[in-house]
């Protein structure tokens, strides 16, 4: 087969983008997000499926910090390559995050096939639009939004970055700080291997969607993180963003994650002795007035 991006043939740049045959026990960790996320739902106050657009995706869930000042907000946003995944598989991350003070929301938008990359950038533009008018009703701060995001929700981390929030909420950033796992930031071998037969991307809108190709409106701190066992070109992808926007940020850093996989990487975003969990805290925590 001839070469179809970098090193790779068609068959080998599937390989690198196609995770779960990498993981054969993946069910078994699907099947902990869903059955820790309703204990928390059952545990500790929320209020889910809070609407912040009009179409049916454009949902959100708020766990409220324990602390009854403001506090600073965590926004999560999923993975799933875009196409799918819920936010209801990650509220087991919230109390990691609620019993320290900071309230915690999960993002949902429309998935692939059903809306265009561009229309999904645009969904999560909007969820934090509507987060910056309206968090402070449920007891968060609308100037310390801290957004974290894993896979293609590293992804959307990324483009929110280089979101200049002028027309959508009256200033150039409502954004404090950014954590961005396993995150994909060069969509060009997305839209040239098999994931592309879902999202559907022509080669510009590719191009207008790739973090890799644009600079942060915003001198924000962001964390970077990868698991130490995922594909050499989520390294590439990682690696590549770093040194692009490490020029332009004031504050970049990474966690390394050795030993772990693209699933259960995610796990220590919620784990308050994790390395990942300490370096959002200590971004949240250095956001206070």
């Amino acid at each position: 087969m001839s070469l179809i991006y970098r090193d790779y043939d068609q068959e080998g740049l599937d390989a690198q983008y196609n995770l779960r045959p990498l993981v054969p026990y993946h069910p078994r960790i699907f099947e902990r997000y869903i059955r820790d996320s309703a204990v928390v739902v059952e545990t500790y106050p929320c209020t889910l499926d809070v609407a912040y657009g009009e179409q049916p995706g454009e949902r959100l869930d708020i766990f409220p910090a324990d602390d009854s000042d403001p506090s600073p907000v965590v926004v999560f946003i999923h993975g799933g390559y875009w196409r799918n995944k819920d936010k209801s598989d990650y509220r087991y991350l919230a109390p990691a995050f609620v019993q320290a003070g900071v309230t915690f929301v999960g993002v949902n938008y429309t998935l692939a096939p059903h809306a265009s990359m561009d229309e999904i950038v645009r969904q999560n533009r909007a969820a934090i639009a509507w987060l910056s008018a309206n968090i402070a009703d449920h007891g968060g701060d609308p100037e310390r939004i801290h957004i974290t995001g894993h896979s293609a929700g590293g992804h959307l981390v990324a483009m929110l970055m280089a979101t200049d929030w002028t027309e959508l909420c009256g200033r150039p950033n409502v954004l404090a700080g950014a954590a961005a796992i396993s995150g994909l930031f060069d969509l060009e071998p997305i839209q040239k291997c098999y994931l592309n037969e879902t999202l559907g991307m022509d080669e510009a809108e590719a191009t207008r969607n790739s973090p890799l190709l644009m600079q942060p409106t915003a001198d924000i701190p962001l964390i970077l993180s990868l698991g130490g066992e995922e594909t050499p070109e989520y390294h590439r992808q990682q690696g590549d963003f770093e040194q692009r926007w490490g020029s332009q940020l004031t504050t970049i850093s990474t966690v390394e994650m050795l030993g772990l996989t693209h699933y259960d990487v995610i796990d220590h975003l919620g784990h308050p002795g994790s390395g990942l969990y300490q370096a959002v805290i200590a971004q949240v925590q250095g956001s206070k007035p």
